[in-house]
This record gives C-alpha cells, structure tokens and sequence, in this order.
C-alpha cells in the first residue's frame, strides 16, 4: 500500500464526512487507506461514519488521547509505506495525495524529511500553512510587541506562502493539518512525543527531523482547504486552552533548549505575561489560572 491517511476527530462528524468525501472524490493512482481516530466524541461520530464508511478503518479511543498521541494509534495500524496526516477539518481540492507521493519518490536527493502544501482558506486564499521553529527570543519579542498593537517590525523571518517560480521551498515545520512522510522516518522518531496533549507536536516532530539533517518543504499541487479551527471549540479567550498552549510551549522549549536557559525564559515569560492580570475581556478567574499555570513547572 502507497499511503495511509490518518484523521484525529473529536466531535466534528461533519466536517470529517466532507474531508472523507473529498479524499475519495479526488484520489487517483494511489494505493491508500483511510484510517479515523476518535478521541471519545459524543456526536455520534462512530455510528454516523460506519453507516457512510464501513470500510474505513474506525479506532475508537476510550478516552481523548490529544493529537499526537492518537496520530501515533493510528499507524500502530498503517499499512502504507507512507502515512499522510490530515486534519478532519480540511478538504481536498484536487489530486493532493499523488503530488505528494509522486514528489517524495523522485526528488530523493532533496534529503526530504516531511512534506506539506501551502494551505487555502475557504475563499481560496493562502492561509497559515508553515512556520520557523519557535525561539525564545521571537516568543519574548512577539508577547511584548503584542501588548502596544504590534507597533515594532518583527525582525524575524514570515511565513512564505507564495512559490515565486519555484515548484518548492524549505521551512522549519509544517502545520499539522497537512503532513506527508514515510512510516519507516516516523516510527525511527517513534512518533510524537506523548508529552504533549494538543500543540507543539508537530513542531517538535520536525525539529526532531532537522536534527537528522532532514528537510521539510512545501511543495506546488495539492490543493487542500484548511477550515482553520474547525475542529477547535475553545473560545479565543479560554484559560483552559491558553494554559494548553503554554504548557506545550514550556514542555517544547525544555526538551530543546539548555536547561539553564530553559529556566531563565521561564522566569522571564512569567514576568511578561503578568499584564494579562489587567485584561478586561477576560474574567479575572480565568487569568488567575493562567497566572497560576505559569508558576508550575513541566
């Protein structure tokens, strides 16, 4: 088998109907299968995809694993020799999964670690799609630059979304709605890091692959629309999502930092982040959270 396309659905049976609909719509001359991951959903999902999809491998978790660990029971039992992660809240536009096998297979002198697409928005326009590996400094940089309406030019490097003449280009890591890369490269990395619940799994994995002297691009052809935050119902303001957000940032940094530098930035983040105390759009239970989450160490 060429690819198995692995899907982590957590009560959003809508949207994986019309990703799964648009896989089989516009795959061709690909050997694949379909595996769903349900994170314990409450909407029916189960039923709704067994009745529409018998065949489809459905694994049905006890509990919400989060997102990398559930990728990792999904190609516990992968047959392909490529496994293609894709966010149950996206949809295929076009023969997407070919170009990406077709790619990996003739362009082995590019040391080609993981692929993925520049992603579109439900009115076809670019969206985020890649991003350059979080350092301490951007991260110090951008909390600040956020606090006076990003009024200082950010000296790091943007997100490149256009090719320019070019039919691909190297970044730092992919987003996780759209990831391609051979089974035998993920399991030497033995998946992703279970530490971490939901973020930063996917930038951990590539950094993980960087540290092999691999490479990650995005490459022209597939075409694929990413609902973004389709399969998030966190409100923007959520203590229990900024604090899910941190906690992998700290676990992140930890894993692929020096220790001691480690612990400066945490001090350092802390002290920064302390104006949220004074932000009215959130209620002040949940900045004592978030304060509070700061304080403990992972």
């Amino acid at each position: 088998m060429d690819v198995s396309i692995i899907i982590v659905n957590y009560n959003t049976k809508d949207l994986l109907i019309d990703c799964i609909n648009s896989i089989y719509k516009q795959t061709e001359k690909v050997l694949f299968e379909i595996i769903v991951v349900d994170n314990s959903s409450t909407d029916n999902s189960q039923e709704m995809i067994n009745r529409k999809f018998p065949h489809i491998n459905f694994i049905q978790s006890a509990e919400n694993l989060g997102f990398g660990r559930a990728n990792n029971l999904g190609v516990s039992q992968a047959k392909g020799e490529f496994v293609f992660f894709l966010n149950s809240d996206t949809y295929l536009l076009n023969n997407a999964i070919y170009y990406f096998l077709d790619f990996i297979r003739k362009n082995k002198n590019l040391k080609i670690g993981c692929l993925g697409s520049v992603l579109l928005d439900d009115s076809s326009v670019e969206t985020h799609s890649s991003e350059s590996f979080p350092s301490k400094k951007r991260i110090i940089f951008e909390t600040l630059n956020n606090y006076v309406g990003n009024f200082f030019r950010s000296p790091f490097k943007k997100e490149r979304k256009e090719f320019s003449g070019v039919d691909y280009f190297q970044v730092d890591y992919i987003t996780g709605a759209d990831l391609f890369l051979s089974k035998e490269l993920f399991i030497q990395l033995k998946g992703f890091d279970p530490q971490f619940f939901m973020y930063y799994e996917e930038t951990d994995l590539q950094k993980q692959i960087d540290k092999l002297n691999l490479n990650r691009y995005l490459i022209k052809g597939p075409k694929i629309v990413h609902l973004e935050g389709g399969s998030n119902t966190s409100e923007v303001f959520s203590a229990r999502r900024r604090i899910m957000i941190t906690e992998s940032l700290f676990k992140y940094v930890k894993k692929n930092s020096f220790i001691l530098n480690y612990y400066i930035f945490r001090i350092v983040f802390f002290l920064i982040r302390l104006p949220i105390l004074f932000d009215s759009r959130i209620t002040f239970n949940d900045r004592r959270k978030y304060i509070f989450s700061l304080l403990k160490f992972y």
